[in-house]
């Protein structure tokens, strides 16, 4: 493997000890202190996905582990927005520590990785049988990678001597939801009519059939026996960027100052972001398969108040508590921690016999454990522990595989 990467980051692998440099404001030689929050709330989200899209037996689940089914929210809807919030958050450290490189090398590596990310989610949508004709084109993966792709190379260009401009980032985010706002009900759909939020007709749904194709779209995304949409399609990338943009906002206002003034501007700013996505709701439903902008505010201010709480918990600039070391070892190889689950997945679900590795394990622990949605958790929570295992030993070593 060779030496080990010292992570030393509150955002993840990304934050460098010369990020200070590029703070005019700082003290010759400082850094802003570590936001171990950051990386608790992104290993938070990588156990909590895991926890949610991987059952023993997906007609047994507890409803906390479930996804709304089309309008409204539950908790396991605010796992993706944290994944996006953070990979917003880790941009200003990442961007600060290249920051004498130019903006022409800044945004070159912006996109390398934005198309590592996008190339890679598509390797794992094909895996094991390569079915090119059929294989899945958005996905988790290719979402981030092109949030981060957009938004990272905004911000590169935005770059100035005295960091990023909150008001700039605040400007865009508005500037997005009004416009995705405003396509969203001015779309008038054939046989649904204006504003239509529906899985067949949105139009989200209508541009992912006509740009990827049926076949590429996500197979459960289906109205009725049909396929007509993709949760992670194209258009509705534009509700996603906001959630990154609101990471971006929250790391640059946390790299200037720890204060309560700052803290409390972010916790206002969270409370706002929830009841503004509710009380949009009539006008534009919270739908997180369209990632509406009601949607986007709601998550995005959920994320703000959960990582406030965990900044609570893990005061930055302090040693992380012993506690938060099993999440912290998520958190700080959370793409790895994505590609192992999906791997350790694919491998269960390949055949053994007349069964598949999947159905042995799931019916076993369904005949061990009475409670049916005990035993279809205990079996994502097995496979948590076989990940966990291996992450915990990079994390000792202090090893971060970048994408």
């Amino acid at each position: 493997m060779g030496e080990p990467v010292r992570f030393d980051s509150g955002a993840g692998a990304d934050m460098p000890r010369q990020a200070a440099q590029a703070r005019p404001d700082m003290a010759a030689g400082a850094r802003p202190p570590r936001v171990i929050a950051i990386d608790l709330l992104r290993g938070l989200a990588v156990m909590g996905m895991i926890m949610v899209a991987y059952a023993g037996g997906w007609d047994h689940r507890f409803t906390f582990l479930t996804h709304a089914d089309w309008r409204g929210f539950a908790i396991a809807d605010m796992i993706f927005p944290a994944f996006l919030f953070c990979a917003g958050a880790a941009l200003p450290y990442a961007l600060g520590r290249r920051a004498g490189e130019g903006r022409t090398a800044l945004v070159g590596h912006v996109l390398r990785r934005a198309a590592a990310l996008i190339l890679l989610g598509v390797f794992l949508n094909l895996l094991p049988g390569f079915d090119f004709a059929h294989v899945r084109l958005p996905g988790i993966l290719q979402r981030i990678g092109l949030c981060y792709a957009i938004v990272g190379t905004g911000c590169a260009l935005a770059l100035r001597r005295g960091g990023l401009s909150v008001s700039a980032l605040v400007t865009a985010s508005a500037v997005l939801l009004a416009g995705y706002a405003c396509l969203l009900l001015a779309w008038e759909a054939p046989g649904c009519g204006r504003a239509c939020f529906d899985s067949a007709n949105a139009l989200p749904a209508v541009v992912d059939r006509a740009v990827f194709g049926v076949p590429h779209l996500w197979p459960w995304g289906r109205t009725g026996d049909i396929v007509t949409y993709d949760p992670e399609g194209l258009v509705a990338t534009l509700g996603a960027l906001v959630n990154v943009l609101l990471g971006v906002t929250a790391s640059v206002l946390l790299m200037r100052s720890h204060k309560r003034a700052t803290l409390t501007a972010l916790a206002v700013a969270g409370v706002l972001c929830l009841l503004a996505g509710l009380l949009l709701d009539p006008l534009i439903p919270v739908v997180k398969k369209l990632w509406t902008p009601s949607f986007a505010l709601l998550s995005g201010g959920f994320t703000l108040l959960a990582l406030l709480v965990l900044m609570r918990l893990a005061p930055p600039g302090r040693e992380a508590p012993a506690w938060t070391r099993p999440v912290l070892a998520f958190g700080t190889n959370a793409t790895l921690a994505f590609v192992g689950i999906t791997l350790i997945d694919t491998a269960m679900q390949l055949p053994l016999g007349a069964r598949s590795g999947h159905d042995l394990l799931a019916g076993w622990l369904a005949r061990a454990i009475p409670e049916p949605r005990v035993a279809s958790a205990a079996y994502s929570a097995l496979l948590l522990c076989v990940l966990g295992a291996g992450l915990w030993q990079l994390y000792k070593r202090r090893i971060v595989i970048r994408i």
